[in-house]
Order: structure tokens, then sequence, then C-alpha cells
């Protein structure tokens, strides 16, 4: 297979980034920007034309989507086990990757570039107040599903990898998280993987 995951140092392509390590794939990785805006670039819209990372282009088809792009993951590479095993957990594991994707990643978006969801800046502090409230209360779900878990199935899976990014461009971002002992737990753990670091190596390059 011919596999080339298009990414953005920093964006949630990190997630399809670390998991297609953990599957041990062969895989080139192609740099779009978003801050310089490559994404809106006529060759990159030509390529997908949705604007976004993550792209995984394999044998000159192209996904997109980070849930899709998990799932393809896990199931080219089953030996990896990056979904759990039982068909319930397996549909769990998806829901969670929705809802971090849907859910989670959305509130952070807003509280960080809200001029991209409004034109008025005198109610920029109500929106970010907001963003923050329910980012807060979502994650504060997370906090307790990871409750006395390690990962968030028996075993580490393409949800780790996932979340891991989201909790992690929250701190980014600045917000005071540390009453998510479970998230920054978590988040710890995650840092201690070859692949996160591996990850996080190449987007200081």
């Amino acid at each position: 297979m011919d596999i080339t995951l298009y990414h953005s140092p920093g964006a949630c392509s990190t997630a399809s980034f670390i998991s297609l390590l953990e599957a041990g794939a062969d895989f080139e990785v192609e740099i779009v920007n978003l801050k310089t805006d490559d994404h809106l670039s006529a060759e990159y819209s030509a390529l997908n034309p949705k604007q976004k990372v993550p792209y995984l282009v394999c044998d000159a088809k192209g996904l997109s989507e980070t849930v899709a792009i998990q799932y393809w993951i896990a199931e080219t590479y089953p030996e990896a086990r990056l979904l759990p095993a039982d068909r319930w957990d397996r549909a769990t594991a998806i829901s969670h990757m929705g809802w971090f994707g849907s859910g989670i990643h959305p509130h952070i978006t807003r509280h960080f570039k809200t001029a991209k969801f409004c034109g008025v800046a005198n109610a920029f502090p109500d929106i970010k107040e907001k963003a923050k409230a329910m980012l807060f209360q979502q994650l504060s779900i997370v906090d307790e599903v990871l409750s006395d878990r390690i990962w968030f199935f028996d075993h580490y899976t393409a949800c780790d990898s996932y979340f891991f990014w989201v909790f992690d461009r929250a701190l980014r971002e600045g917000f005071a998280l540390e009453n998510f002992k479970n998230c920054y737990s978590h988040n710890d753990r995650m840092r201690e993987r070859a692949s996160v670091q591996k990850v996080l190596a190449h987007k200081a390059v």
C-alpha cells in the first residue's frame, strides 16, 4: 500500500498520525500548514475539497474525517488492536471518537477562533465563556469515564490517540484543567508512548 497522511502540526490530524505509528504502518507525511493557509491552496483544494486535515490517501483513494481514518487504520492493521474486539465495545469506541470530534473539539475551536463564528466583537467574551463552560461539562464526563482506568478500554485504542489531541489542544489554549485529574493522568501516560513522542518531535521540525 502507498499511504500518505496530510497533516498540520498541532491540528487534529495528530490523532491519525499517532494511530498510524501505533499500527506500524509504512506511510509518508505531507505537511499542510493551516497557519499559512496551505489548506486553501488550489493544489490542496483539488486533492481535498473540504480544505482541512487530516486527509489520508491510500493507493490514490482519499479519505477524510478523523473517525473514518481511525476506523480504517484499525481495520487495516488488526494486529495493532486499535479498536476493541467486542462488538459493543467497538461501537462504543466509535461513539467516543464521534463525541470527541463533534461534542468537545468544537467548543475549543469556538473559544480560540471566535471571530470565525461571530462578527460582533463585543459578543466574543460571552461566546468564549459559554464555549468554556460546555467544554468543561464534557470533560467532566470524560474524567468520569477514565476513573480507575489506564485507557478508555482494557487496552490502548484509537480513542486514546484522539482524546490525547483533544485534551492537549485544550491545554495549549491555556484552560485551567487541573480538576480533570483522570484526563491529566491519561495525557501523561500518552506522552510516555514512543508514537506520541515521535509526533511531537515531528511538530517541532
